[in-house]
Parts: C-alpha cells; structure tokens; sequence
C-alpha cells in the first residue's frame, strides 16, 4: 500500500510511519518540522518532502498513486490557538481542505484524521460518547471540529471515506516537540535534568492518557476497517487524577520530585475521559498498556535521549 502521512515527522506521525515502514508498505512524509526537525523520523525508505498542506500543486504530485492518506499535521498547542485563532483555522481547517480536494481530484478515496478529543470542550458527562455535545473551549479544538465536518461533507458529496479519531492524552516515546507543552514528556525531562517540575491545576484535572503503540494500532486499523465517515474515540477508557499520574512518574523514577504549581492553563478543560466501546465494536481495538508500564517505556526513551 502507498500512503501519504501529513505531519509524519512529529511524534504521533513519526510513530506511525515506522509502523507502515515494518509492515511493507510505501510511505511518503509531507511535514513542515515546525514542531519537530527532521532527526524526529529515522526510517529507511521513507521519501521525505518539506512544504505545507496548503500547496496545491505539491499535494497533485505527492498523491499520484497514493492508496490511503493519514492527515496528522496540524497546530496543536493550545495557548498560541488562544493567542492566534485565525493561524488555527486557516491551517487546520482550509489546509485540510486543501489536501480533501487534491484528493478528489486525485482520485486518493480514503483518509485517516487525527483528530481530538478537544472537539467536546468541557463535558456533560465521563466517559464521553462521540455522539455527545461538542462546545470546544479553544480555537484548536474548534478547527479540529470543524475540519470534521469538512470530511463528512466530502463523504456524502465525493465519496471520499473517512475516519476521524478523537486522541485523549497521547503519551510515549519520540515525542521531540519543541517548546515542550504536554505534561508527560514536561515532567519527565525536567524531572531528569533534576529540576523543579512545575504542574497546573493542583494536579487536580482528571484526563485519560493512552500510549503511543495503542494510538498507532487504531490508526492501523481505522485505515483497514473504517468506513463512510467514521468518528472514533481513542483513550484508555479510564480516568486518572494528575496527582495520580505524577506519582506513578515517581514511583517508576523512584524518588518523589519537587514540583511547583502554576494554577490553572486557559482553555483546558478539567476532565475529559473517553467512552471506548464505540472503536471496541467496530476495530475491535481496545488499549493494552498500563500507565506505569507506559511511563517506563517514556522515560527510558528520553534517558537515552538525554544521554543520562
């Protein structure tokens, strides 16, 4: 199968690229390293292109031939979408479509969005269906939403199938993004380099964090067996205090950390946790690593990253 993966130098991306390399398949990286360099994917036989989604001309090219595309690239820290909501929107949204109607005109049928759990905002409910209400807190999760939207449209207009899986707190190794703002890879690099560990909240929020290897396997299978115009959350199906993720952080360092609590981030929601039966019935995915067994894997990662 040839595949084109937008966003395939970053970390989800670069994770699922080795994947489609290991399996025999093609694969070609379109990504800007905005968030990421080039040393983020080290895979043999990959073809490597630099440039935006938003280049019409250069996504004719790249998708002659293309199988399946798996569209990862995106905006993605929610305060600078806070600080600069049209940057979101036109790369998010009318990049996204840029890269459906170079599929429609490239006669590519098939597309998995790596889409996220930001689309429902502040919940009514735990765990979260798909079919729940979604009112986005941010300007990220709005264009995620929206972009959404844009796929259904093309379903029922050109055909042009699509799954939409909806990431809760994806953790792991290779997660290179550079300033660093998720707080899995925050603690466990600063807490490597001995310093103090700042936290939000109070360690308070309650979210769902699903490892990496799970978050590949249902992109693996979503390209398989999704069909139509799919939505599928994808999470652990559990919730974990923060406080509960630090101290299995501490318990797998083997030392209690210093932290410093820097209150409450702006446009994160205070629990998100996801019903999983939907993916379950349909995939037959369902995640298989425990956080502590998670974290391990993470910070061996970044020691040898680190050089520690």
């Amino acid at each position: 199968m040839k595949v084109l993966v937008t966003g395939g130098a970053g970390f989800i991306g670069s994770n699922l690229v080795s994947r489609l390399c290991r399996e025999g398949h093609e694969a070609i990286v379109l990504d800007d390293f905005s968030s990421s360099g080039r040393g983020t994917l080290n895979v043999r036989g990959v073809r490597l292109m630099r440039g935006e989604v938003s280049d019409e001309k250069l996504l004719r090219r790249l998708l002659t031939g293309v199988d399946i595309v798996f569209h990862l690239a995106a905006e993605g820290v929610i305060s600078r979408s806070l600080a600069n909501p049209p940057l979101f929107f036109k790369r998010n949204l009318m990049g996204g479509i840029a890269l459906l109607d170079a599929m429609r005109k490239k006669g590519v049928r098939k597309i998995v969005y790596s889409s996220s759990s930001g689309v429902y905002g502040e919940p009514e409910r735990v765990p979260i269906r798909e079919d729940d209400r979604k009112e986005p807190v941010n300007p990220y999760g709005a264009s995620k939403f929206a972009f959404e939207h844009a796929l259904s449209s093309y379903y029922h207009a050109f055909g042009i199938e699509s799954v939409s899986l909806r990431y809760f707190n994806v953790y792991g190794p290779g997660d290179r993004q550079q300033p660093v703002t998720r707080a899995v890879p925050q603690w466990i690099q600063t807490a490597l380099k001995g310093e103090v560990v700042p936290v939000y909240w109070g360690l308070k929020q309650k979210k769902d964090y699903i490892f990496i290897d799970d978050v590949v396997r249902a992109n693996m299978l979503a390209a398989e067996k999704g069909r139509g115009a799919a939505v599928y959350n994808v999470g652990s199906g559990k919730g974990l205090y923060m406080y509960e993720v630090f101290a299995a952080l501490e318990k797998v360092l083997g030392r209690k950390l210093p932290k410093k609590d820097m209150g409450a981030r702006a446009g994160d929601p205070s629990v998100l946790i996801a019903d999983i039966g939907h993916i379950k019935k349909e995939l037959g995915w369902a995640p298989t690593v425990d956080i502590v067994t998670g974290l391990r894997k993470t910070v061996a990662y970044y020691r040898k990253e680190m050089d520690l």
